[in-house]
């Protein structure tokens, strides 16, 4: 694992096995703006662009919008999509990591208020608020109500 040196337009892209010779190797970070970002293979499902994504290897190189039915290791949302990743075609791409402190642009399910403690939600790559006994889901807090289509909101990680 190392730093990377890429343009920041870069986070956005998505690369096959070949592509991404060069640009990045497995587990690289990079710092843009104080946010934290990790190049990654998405696996299961396509994402899309501000879904929730968890841990689908114990190294943390592969991430899943799938923690259902798929390879999630845990249902505690760890990274959020910055691009829309067709894994038959290029499943290699930077993920902003759920860095405590940081802000970032997250799916909703259309029920986010602003203040409301979020959690993974059961549909692939949405977040919900939190219920009761779900503490331990917790990966972060509304900014701001959701909107748009698809329901967005900036969420405070922590």
């Amino acid at each position: 694992m190392s730093l990377a040196q890429i343009d920041s337009g870069a986070l956005t892209a998505v690369y096959t096995d070949a592509q991404r010779l060069g640009i990045a190797d497995d587990g690289d970070l990079k710092w843009v703006n104080n946010k934290l970002y990790k190049f990654v293979k998405i696996v299961d499902l396509d994402c899309s662009v501000n879904e929730c994504l968890y841990p689908a290897s114990v190294d943390g190189n592969s991430y899943t919008i799938d923690y259902t039915g798929g390879s999630g290791l845990t249902a505690k949302v760890a990274a959020i999509a910055l691009g829309t990743v067709d894994i038959s075609e290029a499943p290699y791409t930077w993920v902003q990591i759920c860095q405590p402190g940081t802000i970032g642009e997250v799916r909703t399910d259309d029920g986010v208020a602003a203040a409301d403690a979020v959690i993974g939600h059961t549909v692939d790559g949405e977040c919900d608020t939190m219920g009761d006994g779900e503490e331990e889901f917790v990966f972060g807090f509304a900014l701001e109500a959701d909107s748009g289509s698809p329901n967005t909101a900036a969420i405070m990680f922590g």
